[in-house]
Order: C-alpha cells, then sequence, then structure tokens
C-alpha cells in the first residue's frame, strides 16, 4: 500500500516536467459534456498515461514503473463525473449507484460489462480508494463527484484496446455519447509538413491546411 502511495504521489508531482506532452495527452483522453442544468465529464484512463507519466520522474525506478502498470494493465477504467448543477452553479454529483446501470461501454458491436469488486484485484482496489481522495483534495466537490468504473481489458490472453492501436470505442452516459478513435495522437512520433514545417500530432497523416502527405519529423 505504501508503495502505491509513494508511485501515485511521485507520478503527480511529475507532470509540470512534461507539462506540454502531458496536456496533450490529458486533452485526447478526455470529455465533457455541459449544459445549463448539468455536466458529464469522463476520462478514459489508458495505462499509457501511468507510463508516460511515471517516466518524468527520476525517482522512480523502472522496476517501480514496471509493478504500478502491471496492476492496471488489465483493465480500462474511466473516471466519470454525472452531476446536476443548480441555478447559482452548485454541483450535486450523482452517485456510483446511479451512474454504473446508466452506463455503456461498447467496442465495435461489443458491450463490454461493468467488472464488480470481486473482480478486480486488491491493489487495483487500493489504486482506487487512494485516487478518490487525492481527486477530492485536488478538485473539491468536482474531485469528490468523481466515480471509477472498471472494466477487462483482457480476452483470450490479449489486450483489448491499447492507445497506440487503430480502434474506436464508445462511452455512453445517460443516453450522452463520447467516442475516441486510437491511436492517441499525442503518444505517437509527430509528423510534420515537409513544404510548410507544421507539426502536427502523430495520428495526422495529411495536413488540413494543405493537403500535403505529412513525414515523421518535428518534436511535440
Amino acid at each position: 500500500m505504501k508503495n502505491f502511495v509513494l508511485l501515485l504521489i511521485l507520478s503527480l508531482v511529475a507532470l509540470p516536467a512534461r507539462a506540454a506532452d502531458m496536456s496533450r495527452l490529458i486533452r485526447d483522453t478526455q470529455q465533457m459534456e455541459q449544459t445549463a442544468n448539468g455536466l458529464t465529464f469522463v476520462w478514459w484512463i489508458p495505462t499509457e498515461f501511468w507510463t508516460e507519466t511515471l517516466q518524468s520522474s527520476p525517482q522512480v525506478s523502472e522496476a517501480q514503473r514496471a509493478q504500478f502498470v502491471a496492476v492496471l494493465e488489465d483493465y480500462t477504467i474511466f473516471a466519470v463525473v454525472v452531476a446536476d448543477v443548480g441555478p447559482f452553479g452548485g454541483i450535486t454529483p450523482r452517485s456510483r449507484a446511479a451512474i454504473a446501470p446508466n452506463t455503456v461501454f461498447r467496442i465495435g458491436n461489443d458491450v463490454m460489462p461493468l467488472l464488480g469488486d470481486e473482480a478486480i484485484t486488491a491493489d487495483a482496489r487500493n489504486f482506487i480508494s487512494i485516487m478518490k481522495p487525492m481527486l477530492a483534495n485536488m478538485l473539491g466537490q468536482f474531485g469528490r463527484g468523481t466515480e471509477f468504473l472498471i472494466y477487462s481489458n483482457r480476452k483470450n490472453g490479449e489486450k483489448i484496446l491499447s492507445a497506440v492501436g487503430e480502434q474506436k470505442f464508445s462511452y455512453t452516459i445517460f443516453g450522452r455519447l463520447f467516442t475516441w478513435r486510437l491511436p492517441i495522437g499525442s503518444l505517437l512520433p509527430p509528423r510534420m509538413d515537409a513544404k510548410t514545417g507544421e507539426i502536427f500530432p502523430g495520428d495526422y497523416h495529411f495536413s488540413p491546411y494543405t493537403g500535403n502527405k505529412l513525414i515523421l519529423g518535428g518534436s511535440r
């Protein structure tokens, strides 16, 4: 348990070291829909997020990084907030009991079942128990309303989703549809328009401005 706390704190402290890179990765994995009366926030947290984050900390050894990632790599994790917003901006988060039955995680035509606590390892449960109060301290009421929904990321021994694979998946909450198309550009080497020198995310193949085919090059 102490090792998990240490690794998690070190990973979060390391974020400023690569703020630009991490902000792109966070932007690629988070989505939110807001109305006058409520908001729905979904953060898909692939294991690649933690790999990238932990690499920024010289205080975390390769063995510790591998240990941390091994705890989570068998799961697909979503951090979700569904909240009602009052006339004066007060946020009232909905409970996990209300949210869970109203979510659908779909990869292609397959609906992925939500895992119960009994199907999740003790280490993974400890990770969630650490994350919830940390988010509450960092984000206040919004953080306290965050619920973690966990799904298996293994089928016949093979990984189902990879942030650098070529896939598409969706997450529906109370009828609101959120979709991701992989790979995540912020995890790929950047591409460049050789004629203009403009740099684009790694999942771009052609310049949206000139139509030129992009080549590998530049820096994030």
